[in-house]
């Protein structure tokens, strides 16, 4: 019988994946530890002890095993939801041969997956983001789902942790909540707009949709980029 024909998607041994433990979209903060895949049995992928390593803490913890695959369109990533069950620091991995490995259990379906969600980056005009802050329209330079840094000339300035309101828009639809201040600064040499400061601001009170209106965007924004070969 002519064997069954493997999904690209499917983890094998010898990959490289990338563990997620965390990802704290609000605080733009993930948890992503590389390792090498040393064998998979049925729901079980035995794979190297990552870098940083995993300490007892995680066992029993869920995570996501991801992957990056090349096909037509590029190259995409795809993830799927795996237990910790164990750690081994002698597993044999040939005859003679045995290693530091973390057992883990697949618990989910493959889907798509982009560890870069939460990093911040530079939307073009035609992206549909816009933001206003205390009603004045900001330029921006680069944005997440956890905030946002941008050029402004407005006076008076906002100041360090001062809690601020902005409005996100995401093509026809205006999102409304607040942000802080946390970071102010001079722009540097180049910066067309005369006497304009650098702020930065973390997201505070944003709907789900409207996080997940911009998750989705920052995605689309990046595979225009990697398309163009402005991405890594």
């Amino acid at each position: 019988m002519a064997e069954q024909k493997r999904s690209s998607k499917e983890i094998r041994p010898g990959f490289s994946v990338d563990i997620v433990t965390r990802v704290d979209f609000n605080r733009e903060v993930i948890d992503a530890r590389k390792a090498t895949v040393f064998d998979v049995d049925g729901e079980l992928i035995v794979v190297s002890r990552p870098s940083p390593d995993f300490q007892e803490k995680h066992v029993g913890k869920k995570c996501t095993v991801t992957l990056v695959v090349r096909d037509q369109g590029g190259k995409s990533r795809f993830g799927v939801s795996a237990y910790l069950e164990s750690l081994r620091d002698r597993y044999a991995l040939r005859e003679g041969t045995t290693v530091p490995a973390a057992i883990m259990r697949i618990v989910g379906p493959v889907e798509p997956f982009n560890l870069r969600m939460a990093f911040r980056v530079r939307p073009p005009i035609t992206s549909g983001i816009a933001l206003d802050v205390e009603g004045n329209r900001v330029n921006i330079l680069d944005i997440s789902t956890g905030g946002a840094r941008f050029l402004t000339t407005m006076r008076p300035l906002p100041q360090f942790r001062q809690r601020v309101d902005v409005t996100l828009h995401l093509d026809d639809k205006a999102h409304r909540f607040k942000a802080f201040v946390v970071r102010l600064g001079d722009p540097g040499p180049g910066v067309p707009q005369r006497g304009a400061k650098e702020v930065a601001v973390q997201f505070s009170g944003m709907e789900k949709q409207a996080k997940e209106r911009l998750a989705r965007k920052i995605i689309q924004i990046e595979r225009e980029l990697r398309a163009k070969g402005l991405e890594d």
